[in-house]
């Protein structure tokens, strides 16, 4: 039998869900607090020297927006965000923290299919905000699929 969650708990994979699935017209950046970071580990997402943290409510919307530019000129198949797609959810909720697993489906701007499978771990603030958000992902298959795309 699953285990109730609390107030707090409930909260927190709602913000998670809002966050993957927002309404027509929400800013999900309204879910981090204003200091937060979002680790990645795929080097293209960062300046040079940045190292894997993109810290402050500006970077992590810079991060959050970057598939919605088209890039196809530099290179760059980003995913088109109005095709993604989850299946295989995992969402396990303790406390102040979140860890969602899912395998996300999307076509790219050039029209392939992209596929890969991503692990977040949020952890959640007193205020009921994502102060921190680690996402691991296969950032071999994203890089080499996503990045280096001009023919020549």
């Amino acid at each position: 039998m699953p285990r109730e969650y609390s107030p707090t708990e409930r909260r927190n994979l709602e913000s998670v869900r809002k966050l993957m699935a927002p309404p027509p017209g929400f800013d999900p950046s309204t879910l981090f607090a204003d200091d937060a970071v979002w680790w990645n580990g795929l080097p293209r997402l960062h300046a040079p020297g940045a190292g894997c943290e993109h810290r402050g409510i500006d970077a992590i919307r810079a991060i959050m927006g970057g598939s919605s530019v088209d890039r196809r000129h530099l290179g760059i198949d980003a995913y088109d965000l109005s095709t993604v797609r989850y299946e295989n959810v995992i969402e396990v909720v303790d406390g102040d923290r979140v860890v969602r697993q899912q395998t996300m489906y999307a076509k790219t701007k050039s029209g392939r299919d992209y596929c890969n499978v991503y692990c977040f771990v949020f952890e959640f603030n007193a205020d009921g905000r994502i102060g921190y958000l680690t996402e691991h992902w296969n950032t071999w298959h994203a890089d080499r699929f996503l990045f280096d795309q001009l023919t020549p």
